[in-house]
């Protein structure tokens, strides 16, 4: 939990998703059986006229919410911010620690995580803790191949979970579909739906950092399929939050269509521990602090994924925001003054 706006506690949020078949019930069937779910809000989105996957999630917990009436992507995104509203705000809110949204096979959750953290009322609630992904490491290639949806699920992921691997005796299929389109992402493999659900938990306390080292070629822009390219920055000297924040709040107003995610940790003088920025297409997360870095590497760095962005911006942007991440150098009053050029854009941090 951290503190939202107007200091309430807030519960961290995991969206759970995957194409159709891909395991993602069961996934989450065994993780209802871990202790570490016991006070967690269920979601369960599904399509058709006679649902059943909640069904088979009530096998494990009788409480499951579900939302039956369109796919949560779309068509009943009011629904979901109503349901998580009024959970939080009803009288078993005190009953829960986490919320788990499980998606429909054909969600795309770029437009599920904006509206988790654009609604006004639901920020004060619950924040994004991120997004997993499941993928059929049989059907995992073929399905990433044919399906739009399952690809935008992968680059969306920040952990990706390979299901059914004894089927074909291991992922190495799935597992180099899955770095072509989402290199940043952390890889797990689970056991007839069974794994350590803990690691996955707490990737805003403790492993942000190796998700934001993202590899970069030699134009510092690293491309993968769907038109998708990534780039990543870093410095040790401090960063201008001022500026930042007006280059985020640019970046996702003149280009949130093409802008994938945006995450970082950012130092911030005085404070134990860094800030913790996103930003998904137009939509800028609320930023918090976190009680301590999650490693010894106290650096401050930024990654930022793009899709059908033509080369050429991709590389303005990413020296825009190097200009904002000096190489390794001091910038009095960071964070105090208005917005000024700093470092050298020509050196990648």
């Amino acid at each position: 939990m951290h503190l939202g706006q107007g200091s309430r506690v807030t519960l961290p949020l995991t969206v759970l998703t995957g194409f159709l078949g891909s395991g993602k019930t069961t996934l989450l069937n065994h993780a209802l059986r871990d202790p570490r779910f016991a006070r967690a809000l269920v979601v369960v989105n599904e399509l058709g006229d006679v649902p059943l996957d909640h069904l088979l999630v009530r096998e494990v917990r009788d409480d499951v919410v579900l939302l039956d009436s369109g796919c949560v992507c779309c068509s009943i995104r009011g629904d979901l911010v109503d349901t998580l509203v009024a959970e939080a705000t009803g009288d078993r809110a005190s009953a829960f620690d986490r919320v788990l949204v499980e998606t429909t096979g054909m969600a795309d959750p770029t437009p599920i995580v904006a509206t988790l953290v654009r609604h006004p009322e639901l920020v004060r609630h619950v924040h994004l803790d991120g997004v997993i992904t499941a993928v059929d490491c049989e059907l995992g290639p073929a399905t990433l191949e044919a399906h739009a949806e399952a690809r935008k699920q992968v680059i969306l992921a920040d952990d990706v979970v390979f299901t059914k691997a004894d089927r074909v005796g291991g992922c190495q299929a799935a597992e180099a579909a899955v770095r072509a389109l989402a290199p940043h992402a952390r890889l797990f493999q689970a056991d007839h739906g069974a794994l350590d659900w803990g690691p996955l938990l707490q990737w805003t306390a403790s492993t942000v950092a190796s998700r934001l080292d993202v590899p970069v070629g030699p134009a510092g822009v690293h491309a993968h399929g769907e038109g998708v390219q990534s780039f990543s920055v870093q410095t040790s000297a401090p960063v201008d939050f001022s500026a930042f924040a007006l280059w985020l709040a640019t970046t996702s107003q003149f280009h949130g269509r093409q802008l994938l995610r945006v995450k970082g940790l950012l130092a911030a003088p005085g404070e134990p521990g860094p800030l913790v920025v996103q930003a998904v297409q137009h939509v800028v997360h609320p930023v918090y602090a976190m009680p301590a870095w999650p490693s010894a590497d106290e650096r401050s760095r930024v990654m930022v994924i793009t899709r059908g962005m033509s080369p050429g911006l991709v590389a303005e942007l990413r020296a825009s925001l190097q200009e904002l991440f000096p190489a390794e150098r001091e910038v009095p009053g960071a964070g105090l003054e208005p917005y000024r050029k700093t470092g050298d854009p020509s050196r990648s941090g």
